[in-house]
């Protein structure tokens, strides 16, 4: 048994998984914020609550794989950054092997787990690019079946291409960073700012993700034009990573992915109509995530097999 932990902006992620990638049980706590402390503490509470509900003993785990949605370091075991969640150099190995005993407890980007979960569990191609939508945009590589790491092991920052100079403040200090602009939090972002055109949104309803698309949905046009505009950000970076690695596929994940046909539709039109040569050169397949919010934990999960495949 192997667990792969998930970490996210608004909840960590702990699930009890099997060699073939199936989910036995998992278990999500809130994300504490700006406390190492009370984050390691709440990592482990989500791997404790895993695994009771699983029914295993701690004994049986043979490793623990966690996606961190930043930058790691993978031969110490420790999450340097999260910018988004605002920790830093934490000792996730180190505490975790004090309360599970020596077993080896990998770190990696999130979103390129994620891309290992769809490689593994989804059959996907060979080479294709992971997006995934959330509190940021992070992408995971895969090039002839293998995670792209780059130099630095920080290769697959997508969200942190610039679509529009001096744009919003990004959380790595540029601005105007895709994230900015295409995450769940952008499309948060969008819709405050052009709340006061949304003619069926009352002044002191809360926003969220879901909003411009609820209302679309109940025949708002306003709301429909807004999460058009979200929809179009998120075109415009996808053609950006077409023209640089024109890879066989690209997988959209994230909670929003649940949205579909919305989202995925007028992106494909958009890629088609605006990659570079889109009258000559053929085009990826674009498509949604195929195992949906589990990708996460079940490439964190696999971690310690990658490695030893990559050996």
């Amino acid at each position: 048994m192997y667990i792969g932990i998930d970490i996210g902006g608004m909840s960590i992620k702990a699930g009890v998984v099997n060699e073939n990638g199936d989910i036995l049980a998992k278990h999500a706590v809130t994300t504490p914020k700006n406390d190492n402390d009370a984050f390691l503490n709440a990592m482990l509470e989500s791997i404790d609550k895993a695994v009771e509900e699983a029914g295993i003993q701690k004994s049986e785990i043979k490793a623990v794989g966690i996606g961190n949605p930043g930058v790691v370091d993978r031969d110490k075991g420790i999450l340097s950054e999260a910018t988004n969640i605002g920790f830093s150099n934490v000792p996730a190995r180190e505490f975790l092997q004090k309360h599970l005993g020596n077993i080896p407890v990998l770190v990696e980007n999130d979103a390129n787990c994620a891309a290992l979960g769809e490689y593994y569990k989804a059959e996907s191609s060979r080479n294709f690019i992971f997006i995934t939508l959330g509190t940021g945009v992070g992408g995971g590589i895969i090039i002839n079946g293998k995670l792209y790491l780059g130099t630095n092991g920080a290769a697959g920052e997508l969200g942190h291409i610039v679509t529009h100079t001096n744009g919003r403040p990004c959380g790595c200090g540029r601005r105007g960073c895709w994230e900015t602009y295409a995450s769940v939090t952008g499309l948060i972002e969008t819709t405050k700012e052009h709340r006061d055109e949304i003619k069926s949104l009352s002044p002191d309803e809360e926003i969220s993700g879901r909003t411009v698309f609820d209302l679309a949905r109940k025949g708002d046009k306003d709301a429909e034009r807004i999460r058009d505009m979200w929809i179009e950000e998120i075109a415009i970076g996808i053609v950006d990573i077409v023209n640089i690695f024109q890879p066989d596929q690209i997988l959209i994940g994230g909670a929003i992915s649940k949205e579909g046909d919305t989202i995925l539709l007028p992106v494909i039109d958009y890629v088609n109509k605006n990659a570079f040569c889109a009258e000559i050169l053929s085009k990826p397949k674009i498509e949604m995530s195929k195992i949906g919010g589990d990708a996460g934990i079940i490439g964190a999960a696999l971690l310690y097999s990658n490695l030893a495949e990559r050996e």
